[in-house]
């Protein structure tokens, strides 16, 4: 009986057990029932299940009494001569011999709804910390955190470490803004890159600490579980925890329902206490490979584990005895984002956010431009490029229809026949509620001068109307420029230039000749009333009278 000493040999026994020396422990013959009546042992009718329970007294297995170790087991079913199914599983031999271990466990949370929910259930333990987005969780699962220790994460789980190689810290500032809407527990950076860079950032935007992701971070196996980096500059670092890589990997990915998983995650624990290592952090991250429907039995069984201590990440981070390492400035990596997609990220969440402002509401329209966005940063998008770009691709096409949602519909070419006058601009508001917004129009040319920026609100889905006064100087082509702003004076709307055709002589023009037609149509009608009255007034003749004289 070899032990199995290493995670490669757990490995090698679980793809091929023959390659181990094994023997034989114990056996037994499948029973089962068919209309209450015993079956002859060994037969199993077509369809039907049975439960075959295997048992063998600890001498029986050939084990040193008073060592501890880990060595392999295989369950086989085998029908005749032929083996018809397998598994393999590593078993941790006298586990209250193992050296004790430290063990904290961080689960993060993030992701769609359903996703998160899963991620909730199996991280369903109150000796598991939590790195908690905010913004994906409902209410109910906002006010669960309260009994728990949890850490807030920038909204989307923002790629930290793209943002700081592409020097975009206005979109992590955007990200916890974002967080902060929803939650006031501390926050924590988890980071694609333990780098000058990456720590820095996260230290300055106010992290309590700053998880190095065993997934891209390539850290090998960690000397601490929690250290002290070297200062940039005059900037003390946040602690930055390196999770053990081997044993969140075998957490992370081993499917949940198999027996052989929790077996298997209790046997790494038990190498890396074997190692001398001491403490540990376990952080299988956002694609922990859960099933969503109750906590996860290997972290149960881990933190039960006679020689596990369940350590809270708070007690891990305030050990004053934590190692001093230096860490590179910076490491780029193929799998960043790249300065384009962070840069359009900032000025897409920008221009959505002065959208907001004028909104006379919280608008659903640009909530979910902005959820789009940050989705599209996300750290789990690193492990696929080709769909983070798709997807940014998408988002920034969401954005682009909720900023230009609000616009002036004027035609391109208006016509001003007075020397001042209101030029008329239709609004339109295709948001999903009310925006106020204040219309600024800029004459590029001395023919025309604006008087008055005029405010207004435009309903949800309606148009309005406003009237911008103007005085026109002289005759001519004006081009003006008109842009939506908010009450801060930032623009809403993209700026449109119009051409006002000023023709104010024929205004005027049009005023004497209308005036002289009147006059004319006066004098006109005083002549024929006065031949009208004296044909009317004439005398008639009359038979002569006498006068007395």
């Amino acid at each position: 009986n070899v032990p199995l000493d290493s995670t490669d040999a757990i490995d090698a026994f679980v793809i091929d057990p023959t390659s181990v020396a094994s023997h034989a422990v114990a056996q037994s013959a499948v029973t089962a029932l068919t209309g209450g009546v015993p079956l002859a042992p060994g037969s199993l009718p077509v369809g039907t299940s049975s439960t075959v329970a295997l048992s063998v007294a600890p001498g029986a297995l050939g084990l040193p009494a008073d060592t501890w170790g880990v060595y392999g087991v295989t369950v086989s079913v085998t029908v005749g001569r032929d083996v018809v199914w397998s598994q393999a599983a590593p078993i941790t031999w006298r586990p209250e011999l193992v050296p004790p271990l430290k063990v904290t466990v961080v689960a993060s949370i993030s992701g769609p709804k359903e996703r998160v929910a899963s991620l909730l259930s199996a991280a369903d333990d109150e000796r598991v910390a939590l790195l908690v987005d905010p913004s994906a969780l409902t209410t109910s699962q906002r006010l669960g955190l309260d009994r728990r220790e949890s850490y807030m994460l920038p909204t989307g789980n923002l790629d930290i470490t793209s943002v700081a190689h592409a020097e975009a810290p206005a979109m992590l500032d955007a990200a916890l803004a974002e967080s902060r809407r929803y939650s006031s527990v501390p926050w924590l950076a988890i980071v694609a890159a333990a780098d000058n860079a990456s720590v820095a950032l996260a230290t300055h935007a106010g992290a309590v600490a700053v998880l190095a992701d065993p997934r891209w971070a390539n850290y090998g196996q960690p000397a601490a579980s929690v250290v002290t980096a070297t200062p940039v500059g005059d900037l003390a670092l946040a602690p930055v925890v390196l999770p053990d890589p081997t044993l969140s990997a075998t957490l992370a990915s081993q499917p949940p329902a198999q027996p052989g998983t929790t077996a298997r995650v209790l046997a790494v624990a038990a190498l890396r206490a074997g190692a001398g290592v001491g403490s540990v952090v376990v952080a299988p991250g956002d694609g922990w490979v859960v099933d969503g429907t109750q906590p996860s039995r290997a972290i149960a069984a881990l933190l039960d584990a006679p020689f596990v201590t369940a350590r809270p990440l708070t007690a891990a981070l305030s050990d004053p005895d934590r190692l001093s390492v230096d860490l590179p400035d910076s490491t780029p990596s193929a799998d960043d984002t790249g300065s384009d997609l962070a840069v359009g990220a900032v000025s897409a969440l920008d221009r959505l956010s002065v959208m907001a402002s004028a909104a006379q509401s919280p608008s659903a329209m640009v909530a979910e431009a902005r959820r789009a966005v940050f989705a599209a940063m996300s750290l789990a998008d690193r492990a696929d490029p080709e769909r983070r770009a798709t997807e940014f691709a998408e988002a920034s096409d969401l954005a682009e229809s909720v900023i230009n949602a609000v616009m002036v519909t004027s035609g391109n070419t208006l016509n001003l026949v007075s020397s001042s006058g209101d030029v008329p601009l239709t609004v339109k508001n295709n948001l999903d509620v009310a925006v106020t917004v204040r219309v600024s129009m800029t004459s590029r040319s001395p023919t025309l001068v604006t008087k008055a920026q005029p405010t207004t609100t435009v309903e949800a889905g309606a148009e309005a109307t406003v009237l911008v006064p103007v005085t026109a100087v002289s005759n001519g082509d004006a081009d003006v420029t008109v842009v939506l702003r908010n009450e801060d004076g930032q623009t809403v709307a993209v700026a449109q230039t119009l051409r006002i055709k000023v023709r104010a002589q024929w205004g005027n023009a049009a005023t004497g000749v209308f005036t002289a037609g009147l006059v004319v149509l006066l004098i006109g009608g005083i002549v024929r009333t006065a031949r009208r009255g004296r044909k009317d007034t004439r005398v008639l003749p009359a038979d002569s009278a006498n006068v007395a004289g």
